[in-house]
């Protein structure tokens, strides 16, 4: 579990690098963040035993009491398989004067297991490393969460991308996550890769404001129903189509973005072989995706 939400990188150590002054009390200002961050801290002084505090001991299944323990009971709390790897990062460090960031499994093979994230850099003395210290946190609510973001995006990707109709899936920073095909023809671009990353704002620069208000409207929870214009290049007449913002949820209720449907039912009908429905307007020419030009 959790095997491909793994990372494990380098960061740049602090060691030889003179401290800014501290404009407040360090202790308490740390005290401050551990309380609201959830992180605890631990070092390991070397050759090899490692203090941790109480938070941390407590995540690590260790005693708690902050009494020394051998480095080895720390790296034995952890996932047999992310071991390892932990004892890498360790030694690179050293190795490289360099501190690290990682999120790696504690627990055994056959039990629960949780993900812990831990930052960790050197303290230096007289050219000579003395101690890794850092801070570790629990986020395995937060993996799980994003875990869960991820297959409900991959089944709404699944079954937007061959919609006979045009339909674009955003974030909640607007930024286009996919689209189907449909959708493509209709605002004139060709491949995914044109669109998917980019936020609403950078495809469409000329958004009306009221287009960005009902984007705030969905983001904030509401299904949105309006209807938008598509003006033909040939007649310049405008053909209105309604158009659904539908929100969705990551599992903690936070909206995670929005689907945009367009309701082309026409599409749908000419694509299935059927005919399609009567226009009232006498100006409209009956091809829906060349006629397309902006989205007003």
């Amino acid at each position: 579990m959790f095997a491909k939400q793994l990372i494990a990188t380098a960061s740049d150590s602090f060691a030889l690098v003179e401290p800014d002054p501290s404009i407040v009390e360090a202790d308490r200002a740390l005290q401050l963040y551990e309380q609201q961050s959830g992180y605890g801290q631990w070092k390991v002084v070397f050759p090899g035993s490692v203090i941790l505090s109480d938070k941390v001991a407590q995540l690590l299944g260790l005693p708690l009491g902050g009494e020394a323990l051998p480095l080895q009971d720390m790296v034995k709390a952890y996932h047999p398989e992310d071991r390892g790897k932990l004892l890498t990062l360790i030694a690179q460090s050293l190795e490289g004067r360099r501190g690290f960031h990682c999120r790696l499994r504690v627990g055994r093979a056959d039990g629960p297991v949780r993900m812990v994230e831990t930052i960790a850099d050197l303290r230096v003395r007289n050219g000579k490393v003395t101690e890794l210290f850092g801070a570790s946190r629990d986020v395995t609510a937060d993996v799980e969460r994003d875990l869960q973001l991820q297959g409900r995006l991959r089944i709404i990707q699944d079954l937007v991308a061959d919609m006979p109709s045009p339909v674009a899936i955003v974030d909640d920073k607007l930024r286009i996550v996919d689209c189907s095909v449909m959708w493509l023809k209709a605002h004139r671009f060709v491949e995914r890769r044109e669109v998917v990353g980019k936020t609403l704002a950078q495809v469409f620069p000329d958004l009306p404001a009221e287009c960005r208000e009902e984007y705030e409207r969905a983001l904030k929870g509401q299904t949105v129903k309006t209807k938008r214009n598509y003006i033909s290049p040939s007649s310049n007449a405008p053909v209105a189509f309604n158009t659904v913002m539908v929100p969705w949820f990551v599992a903690d209720r936070k909206v995670g973005g929005f689907t945009i449907v367009i309701g082309w039912s026409e599409v749908a009908v000419s694509k299935a072989g059927a005919p399609p429905e009567p226009v009232a307007d006498e100006n409209f020419d009956g091809s829906l995706l060349d006629m397309l030009k902006t989205v007003i």
